[in-house]
């Protein structure tokens, strides 16, 4: 499956790999073009497999209804290459509201590559190519800020959607690694290629002179569709292992036979790659399960899915906590118990409950009520999860903040949410307390928090907690490590955590 397949690299790779016998699906947004691919394929091979299916990637709705048709069409996926791109103009928005470049070249083969998961894992070495681009190397590291960029320059946004583009395929190849899933990802990028990727006829000014002195040296430099699209075919073909980037090896990696290359040191960010994938699984509420790896037991539960799309999700049983009351710095007394299934949808809607601002924070892993979103506070594979509620509402007891240890390893990462006017009170810095308490109390050696740098209560919370903590800044995020001390047996106090006993 080639996703616009219908002129450029993607037509030449369609091409190609229908004339080596493969049955081939075009995936295009343009029906009239898609066809006309077709049949030049046809033309040329007669014998050739040729699928055609609809699909706007600027269009969540339209990619969950072309991956259904492939789901109902196609026993598996061997190889999907994720090519289509769009440059577009100053403004241009997805239809899900999303800036162009990112909403297409980017979340739309997300969303993609997620749906088709399961056949993609179906086949005997599947392969998940990723098309990038040399511009890449000079896009800014933020990827909170790519999908809404607050000063737009388009080509600021394809680079930062190229650089999205890479930071996928390695997260994914992570993924592939560590569950030891039958397939591959692989990116690569085709060089400086003669394709319709810049607009013929851009409305702005600016726009055109900038195209067309593009236009320009791309007459010089440029190799034909049919050289940049080898890049994309040895990934899809050749023995390279998962992990790798390929493209032209000549001429500053615009054009010549394709090889390995090393991509930018920011595309092989990790903190960068997580946060991406955490923010990308929100906005199009698409999961990757089946490359979870989980056994856990526990119960069913149905949780409200993005744009009505209903999701399973595995809520294991909860260690058993404290339950005594919060009590706030003026007095106010709160409950504390652990979350139940039905909490759910309350927590749901403590997001929507936080003003807009708050909502693009990263109190953890992104904070949009999604899914995802849930799973990361309510099904961690081991952790403590507090729930502190009032009974002022005729509906009965209303969540105004959510607590968790997602992970319990020798650093526990902690989330925090709280609605905000009870932040204002201080029942984050109570929560937080009792996190920690809790970590220390189980032999961890410190928790760790992320945070958006602009979060400025969430940064006044563990500033109130009083302890010294190790910050990080990686762009428009902060890493905030708090050491812990463990629990003296003797009973005198505390005392700084041995190596022996950390180990």
């Amino acid at each position: 499956m080639i996703t616009g397949a219908n002129a450029g690299i993607g037509y030449q790779a369609a091409r190609q790999l229908a004339a080596a016998g493969a049955t081939v699906v075009l995936a295009c947004r343009h029906p009239g073009r898609m066809a006309e691919a077709a049949r030049a394929i046809r033309k040329e091979c007669p014998n050739a497999a040729i699928d055609e299916v609809s699909i706007d990637l600027g269009s969540l709705r339209s990619i969950r209804a072309a991956a259904s048709a492939i789901i109902d069409s196609h026993p598996h996926v061997d190889i999907l290459i994720n090519n289509a791109g769009v440059i577009g103009e100053p403004g241009w928005r997805t239809l899900d509201g999303f800036e162009s470049c990112f909403g297409v070249n980017h979340l739309g083969h997300f969303a993609l590559t997620g749906l088709l998961l399961d056949k993609l894992i179906a086949a005997a070495d599947a392969r998940i190519v990723t098309v990038s681009s040399t511009a890449h190397r000079v896009a800014r590291l933020n990827p909170q800020e790519w999908p809404s960029p607050q000063n737009p320059n388009i080509y600021h946004a394809y680079a930062a959607s190229k650089l999205a583009n890479l930071l996928f395929a390695y997260h994914l190849h992570s993924l592939i690694a560590a569950t030891g899933a039958p397939m591959r990802s692989i990116a690569c990028q085709p060089g400086w290629a003669a394709t319709r990727l810049l607009s013929p006829r851009p409305r702005s000014p600016k726009h055109r002179a900038s195209v067309a002195a593009l236009q320009a040296v791309g007459a010089i430099i440029a190799q034909p569709a049919e050289d940049g699209a080898q890049p994309l075919l040895r990934a899809a073909t050749a023995d390279v292992p998962s992990g790798v980037y390929l493209g032209p090896s000549r001429w500053w990696r615009t054009r010549g036979p394709a090889a390995i290359e090393e991509s930018s040191a920011n595309s092989h960010d990790a903190q960068a790659g997580r946060l991406l994938w955490d923010l990308s699984v929100e906005l199009c509420g698409v999961d990757y399960s089946p490359l979870a790896g989980s056994t856990a037991a526990g119960l069913t539960l149905d949780l409200p899915g993005d744009r009505g799309a209903s999701e399973q999700r595995k809520v294991p049983k909860q260690p058993d906590v404290r339950t005594e009351p919060l009590v706030l710095p003026d007095g106010e007394v709160l409950t504390v118990r652990p979350f139940t299934a039905a909490d759910v949808g309350a927590v749901e809607q403590l997001h929507r409950n936080c003003s807009s601002r708050s909502r693009h924070q990263r109190y953890m892993g992104g904070s949009s009520p999604t899914p995802e979103k849930l799973r990361r506070l309510l099904d961690p594979s081991q952790g403590l999860t507090l729930l502190v509620s009032e009974d002022r509402s005729d509906h009965g007891q209303q969540i105004i903040a959510v607590a968790n240890l997602i992970a319990l390893g020798a650093d526990a990462e902690v989330g925090l949410l709280v609605r905000d006017d009870w932040q204002r009170r201080g029942i984050g810095t109570g929560l937080l307390r009792r996190l920690l308490d809790y970590a220390q109390k189980s032999g961890r050696r410190a928790v760790v928090m992320h945070i958006q740098s602009q979060n400025t209560p969430m940064l006044r919370t563990v500033a109130r907690v009083g302890r010294r903590s190790e910050v990080k800044r990686d762009g428009s995020v902060a890493s905030l490590r708090i050491p812990l001390t463990a629990a003296s047996n003797s009973g005198k106090g505390n005392k700084p955590q041995g190596r022996a006993a950390s180990a």
